[in-house]
């Protein structure tokens, strides 16, 4: 009787043991995240107002996308800033919600200035599973970037 009760015993443990191995496996499962952000600095200073009259096709806002090893580096070209940025930086978060990655790029807290000025803002992403994806980039001027990429 004491051994059949060790056996169940043991099987309950090792039961338990393969499961916590098999939420422990799920749990460590690597989300998407940024590294390696950069940017090249303030070009083109302004002021809000004649932002604000500027035609948006001149120095337009695009993005450029790159694949490389798991790697994906994206580009934010002529992203809108304040010009006292260079002080602490541009941070960026993303969140994935299916084929949805939305991407907020903001100016690290600092000082701020009375002008604005365009820089290239770059960094990637790691653990994103290959696929098509819809990209929105929550940014406060001229207003949210969307666009598609499939790697």
């Amino acid at each position: 009787m004491t051994t059949h009760r060790f056996k169940i015993t043991l099987l309950l443990m090792m039961s338990v043991v393969a499961l916590t191995g098999a939420c422990s496996k799920q749990g460590e499962e690597a989300r998407a995240q940024v590294q390696n952000i950069s940017n090249n600095g303030c070009q083109s200073h302004t002021d809000k107002e004649a932002l604000a009259t500027k035609d948006q096709d001149d120095e337009q806002e695009w993005v450029e996308f790159s694949h490389d090893g798991g790697v994906l580096t994206i580009t934010h070209h002529n992203m809108v800033v304040n010009c006292a940025f260079e002080a602490n930086g541009i941070g960026v978060s993303i969140r994935v919600e299916g084929d949805t990655v939305t991407i907020d790029e903001y100016e690290l807290d600092g000082p701020q200035a009375n002008c604005i000025c365009l820089t290239d803002n770059t960094f990637q992403i790691v653990n994103l599973p290959r696929g098509t994806y819809t990209f929105v980039f929550n940014c406060w001027w001229p207003s949210p970037y969307t666009c598609t990429y499939s790697f």
